[in-house]
């Protein structure tokens, strides 16, 4: 639609305005795809699927693998530093 009025001289006065709102218009498209996509590559189905025990399955899963990462670098202990003699 913009590139339409872009063209008619009735709007050539608004050139500079159309041409704003186009690149804006396209930087959006490109957000909303990035967005789509990012949902597409998600483990979840879909909203229907999305129960509250689904949600709270995810949460505990997440949950218990912050905890086993904390607990691995606890077990290693603090990593000696490199004794730069030689």
């Amino acid at each position: 639609m913009l590139c339409l009025l872009e063209r008619l001289p009735a709007f050539s006065d608004l050139k500079s305005e159309i041409s704003n709102l186009k690149s804006l218009a396209e930087s959006i498209s490109r957000q909303l795809r990035a967005w789509a996509d990012s949902l597409q590559d998600s483990k979840i189905k879909g909203q229907r699927y999305l129960t509250e025990k689904s949600r709270h399955a995810v949460q505990s899963a997440r949950e218990r693998e912050d905890f086993l990462e904390q607990l691995r670098r606890i077990r290693e202990g603090p990593q000696p530093k490199a004794d730069n003699k030689s």
